[in-house]
């Protein structure tokens, strides 16, 4: 009992225990056995330190890869739809060039891929009288490309 009043006493520094600090030497467990040297020195190897993380990857400036794609299409059937949709779930560009297939089966291609298309959120824009672009949602389409062309068409023949 007096052990537990001399701890308490020494917990409150009323008294000191000199006795004790005398028999502290190292903790097994303690920080101390993970401790590894920052600074190298002369003629000695640095220590190692247990790695338990992998390491980061830095990319290189340059070592960027544009993931970013845009197929040109040009459909000779109808069936061909089902390969295009799985470009734009996949978050690729289209341009469709419609000219290989009867104008029947052309406004069945486009109506189909415009519902996609919108389904997706993406964009649809008339390019030229046979051509059409499809972008997912990533790509966004400015400008108006059918009457910006034809206009310098027009002006070209005058």
């Amino acid at each position: 009992m007096s052990d537990f009043v001399h701890k308490l006493k020494v917990l409150l520094g009323v008294t000191e225990d000199y006795e004790e600090e005398e028999n502290m030497g190292k903790i097994q467990g303690s920080a101390e056995d993970d401790v590894v040297p920052l600074r190298r020195e002369r003629g000695k190897k640095q220590a190692e330190a247990p790695s338990k993380s992998k390491p980061a990857l830095v990319g290189l400036a340059g070592g960027h890869v544009n993931q970013n794609k845009m197929y040109i299409m040009e459909p000779r059937n109808y069936e061909d739809v089902k390969e295009y949709v799985a470009h734009l779930r996949g978050r690729k560009s289209l341009i469709l060039r419609l000219h290989l297939v009867d104008k029947r089966e052309a406004q069945r291609i486009v109506d189909f891929m415009s519902g996609t298309t919108y389904a997706l959120e993406g964009d649809m824009r008339k390019l030229g009288e046979t051509i059409f672009c499809f972008t997912p949602a990533s790509v966004s389409i400015e400008g108006d490309l059918e009457s910006d062309f034809f206009e310098m068409i027009k002006n070209e023949g005058e």
